[in-house]
């Protein structure tokens, strides 16, 4: 796989990305393919364009303001801006080969499913959007992960927080996963997958929990009616229950398909030689081949 590095700028930071391409077929679509909001280029990204490239595609991929090499204040984490970045980098690298925009897919892993939706309202009508193992109604999630009780202790919590900051005082950085709780599989793959990673830093501030308690994408999707989407989700996702991929699937306006990975949850088969994560990526290949109309 070859990698060509690029810089480009989203609301004045230069952020740092890459073109991966094997051997690249003019009549397929180039992925953006986008991670969750503390992962890296590296990390998952690269891994879906070692299974795409093969095959034809390109895939361009970047480091969220902040992260790894980007500029940006380290761990002020807001997905609104996140959404920007991926929407910055989608109208440079269409620039950059010179596609049409029906020529350019977005992929999100995880929260970047929801943020690929979000970043896709700032765009011209893109050729297609695929969500995978997403979230897209951020109370329903944390209501789902914490329980009533929990979730009112968690607003307590942010509330002492926030009451501290106002009154002067200093409340720091916070590990994103109080905030953002993680399932015991996801917290095992985060400490022995992620947490080694070179590069890999999950600090935030508190504004993070402000963003991600906002974040609802799912009630915004009229611009995409005319868009062919793809889910795809962990049967057993014990972090973003399955009830998020079928509600996004019943409220989608436009072309939608819904793809089941039985017997797993969120990220214990994110692995290049996983046979769940190679049958993903053979079910996301299937549905672009099947979908796509390249532009005149």
């Amino acid at each position: 796989m070859h990698t060509t590095p690029y810089t480009f700028t989203s609301d004045g930071l230069r952020l740092d990305a890459a073109l991966y391409e094997t051997t690249p077929d003019p009549t397929k679509p180039v992925v953006l393919a986008n991670s969750g909001f503390t992962g890296l280029k590296h990390i998952h990204p690269e891994r879906f364009a070692r299974a795409l490239t093969p095959l034809g595609y390109r895939v361009f991929a970047f480091d969220y303001r902040g992260f790894a090499s980007s500029e940006g204040t380290k761990g002020e984490v807001l997905l609104e801006e996140q959404a920007r970045d991926i929407a910055n980098a989608a109208t440079f690298i269409k620039r950059q080969l010179d596609l049409a925009w029906n020529d350019l897919a977005l992929l999100g892993w995880g929260m970047g499913g929801g943020l690929v939706l979000q970043a896709s309202r700032m765009l011209p009508k893109v050729g297609g959007v695929i969500a995978m193992n997403g979230f897209y109604d951020s109370r329903r999630v944390q209501r789902a992960l914490r329980g009533e009780a929990g979730l009112r202790d968690f607003h307590a919590w942010l509330e002492r927080e926030n009451d501290r900051r106002a009154r002067g005082e200093s409340v720091g950085l916070h590990d994103p996963f109080e905030i953002y709780p993680l399932d015991p599989d996801s917290r095992r793959y985060v400490d022995e997958v992620l947490r080694p990673t070179p590069g890999y830093e999950a600090s935030v501030y508190l504004n993070f929990a402000q963003s991600l308690l906002a974040f609802d994408v799912e009630h915004a999707l009229d611009h995409l009616e005319d868009t062919p989407a793809l889910i795809v989700h962990g049967a057993e996702n014990a972090l973003h229950p399955p009830e998020e991929a079928t509600s996004l699937a019943r409220n989608y306006p436009g072309p939608v398909q819904l793809e089941w990975l039985d017997g797993v949850g969120h990220t214990e088969w994110m692995l290049d030689d996983h046979p769940i994560f190679q049958d993903a990526m053979r079910r996301v290949h299937a549905w672009l081949e099947a979908t796509w109309t390249p532009a005149a």
